[in-house]
């Protein structure tokens, strides 16, 4: 989502905005954080649909989106709110088996490729060598022969997949939704999918267990409502650029956050595979082309 900002715009609203990107970030890694560590209760597909349940009646009650609900905006909403149930769940599913850092990176590259096509100038050439090059260093068997859960990384290129078209879906709405009624309606579609089989089953369990429940309502808070809301404050004081910088700094979020968190531990070729991949997002964004969309001009993924 592109936003102009005003020469005028002062250091101290700067620095807020700044506050609030990185504290978005924060949370949202956070949440991603404490939904792993309630897997052993509600499992990954109940932890994601009491994710995506909760967080759509937050939004929908934050922003009022009942106001605009008709078969027409579902219809619409649709194909991004299934894209985002999927990305979601395959996200979850990933970090049940891999560490957390490592799953944000492979998951990263969705959107990092997409930007890849879009373009054609010979620079981006040296980014996704870079992108590949971290891809090799995060695969590769450490020096202890310890090898990455092969399904936990598939369902990591899924989840990229699914966040590639999350991008596309979500840009299809343009101009016909108000982003904040897109977002709520997305969840609201991918809620009605992962009703069933993940939100209910997951209720049952947390009858018994309420603090864990009480938990999953956090973890909507921090990976879904909080964060929106802290990055549409930002977005109107900074740049597209400087979103896009930010945004790369994700994986290293991600993996900061397991390590103080969950207690993962990554060895050092793979903190480099995720830097590299950081770095080519933030390379893709302040590379100057008129023949493709940064980044930071697409939605900002719900993980």
């Amino acid at each position: 989502m592109s936003v102009d900002v005003s020469p005028q715009t002062g250091v101290r609203d700067r620095v807020l905005a700044l506050s609030q990107l990185i504290g978005s970030m924060v949370c949202l890694q956070f949440g991603s954080s404490t939904a792993k560590y309630l897997f052993p209760v509600f499992g990954p597909l109940g932890m994601v649909g009491l994710r995506t349940c909760f967080a759509a009646v937050i939004l929908t009650c934050v922003f009022k989106s009942w106001h605009v609900l008709s078969w027409r905006t579902i219809r619409l909403a649709l194909p991004y709110g299934l894209s985002t149930a999927g990305m979601n769940l395959c996200f979850y599913l990933s970090v049940e088996r891999i560490p957390l850092g490592m799953a944000v990176a492979i998951e990263f590259t969705g959107p990092l490729l997409l930007a890849f096509f879009g373009s054609r100038q010979w620079s981006d050439l040296g980014w996704l060598t870079l992108t590949i090059g971290g891809l090799a260093l995060l695969l590769k068997p450490t020096a202890s022969g310890h090898h990455l859960d092969t399904l936990g990384v598939l369902f990591s290129v899924a989840a990229a997949i699914f966040w590639a078209l999350y991008i596309l879906f979500g840009k299809s709405l343009t101009g016909k939704i108000a982003p904040t009624h897109a977002s709520a309606l997305g969840l609201m579609c991918g809620s009605m999918v992962l009703f069933l089989p993940g939100f209910v089953p997951a209720i049952a369990i947390g009858v018994s267990q309420p603090l864990m429940l009480a938990l999953s309502l956090l973890v909507a808070i921090f990976s879904s409502a909080l964060p929106y809301a802290l990055e549409m404050r930002a977005m109107h004081r900074l740049p597209a650029r400087d979103l896009g910088v930010l945004y790369s700094l994700d994986p290293v979020c991600a993996t900061v956050a397991g390590i103080l968190i969950l207690h993962e531990t990554l060895s050092a070729p793979r903190l480099l595979g995720i830097l590299l991949i950081a770095t080519a997002s933030a390379g893709t964004v302040l590379t100057p082309s008129a023949k493709k969309r940064p980044l930071a001009d697409v939605p900002e993924a719900p993980q």
